[in-house]
């Protein structure tokens, strides 16, 4: 069973997650509530999933994020307002999610949350692109809500990656892939023509664009692509649209 450290300031709110979590019946949980206590079970204890406060009574400015991040935990956080300086920290910092704490419903996105990062480890993502960089990006946001993630750099490669993985059910493209000697050219719109004629079903394609409403964007979704993206998209976005495709597989 996945074990989980719940860190929160709030006697009502520790209450509410107490009671969902054992209605779920699916985690092995802790409630704490400082970051005395969370670093004494981070001690003794090793977890995979969290879900803390933004501020504790013995940690205002988030230090329990950083704690988590040193033990190799990624938590969900809760905080009371979204500002700027927040914004930075989520950026920067090794967070699966933030969330507003101020509604009853919150609570139970949270539990589905965690019951879906537990389901992610079966999904697989398949990640075109020619810069080595982004797919190292690409994958540490993927592998931060638990998907299993595989890079390519050429069209050839992700097409024998689609032959052997039968469980890959997300492919994220780039129009600029890395060209292989000796074979014919296929950009990212073609590789998307090609898995299509695949007839590979439970398969969503995300195509990764440099402006919206471009020939580009229009050629993707006539040759297959479920959805896209700009660049200069927030994480947010990013995992909006990727749950937004997978929830369309089932």
């Amino acid at each position: 069973m996945s074990k989980l450290l719940i860190v929160e300031e709030s006697t009502i709110l520790c209450g509410i997650f107490k009671r969902l979590l054992e209605q779920d019946g699916g985690f092995n949980f802790e409630i704490v509530q400082s970051y005395k206590e969370a670093e004494s079970y981070l001690s003794k204890y090793r977890y995979e999933f969290s879900v803390v406060s933004r501020t504790l009574p013995d940690a205002n400015h988030g230090e329990v994020i950083a704690l988590l991040n040193k033990h190799n935990v990624s938590p969900i956080v809760y905080t009371a307002n979204i500002d700027e300086d927040f914004i930075e920290s989520f950026e920067s910092a090794s967070i699966v999610e933030y969330i507003l704490r101020h509604r009853y419903d919150n609570v139970k996105y949270v539990i589905l949350r965690l019951n879906q990062l537990k389901a992610n480890k079966q999904r697989t993502v398949l990640v075109a692109h020619k810069s080595e960089i982004y797919r190292r990006y690409l994958k540490q946001n993927l592998s931060l809500h638990n998907f299993k993630v595989l890079m390519v750099e050429s069209a050839y490669e992700a097409i024998q990656k689609l032959e052997v993985h039968k469980d890959i059910s997300l492919i994220i493209v780039n129009q600029d892939l890395a060209q292989v000697n000796g074979l014919e050219n296929i950009d990212g719109i073609e590789l998307v023509r090609r898995v299509r004629a695949m007839k590979r079903e439970h398969l969503s394609i995300i195509a990764l664009a440099e402006e919206s409403n471009s020939y580009e964007t229009s050629c993707f979704l006539n040759e297959g692509a479920d959805d896209y993206l700009i660049n200069q998209y927030s994480r947010d976005e990013f995992y909006v649209r990727i749950y937004k495709n997978l929830k369309k597989l089932g």
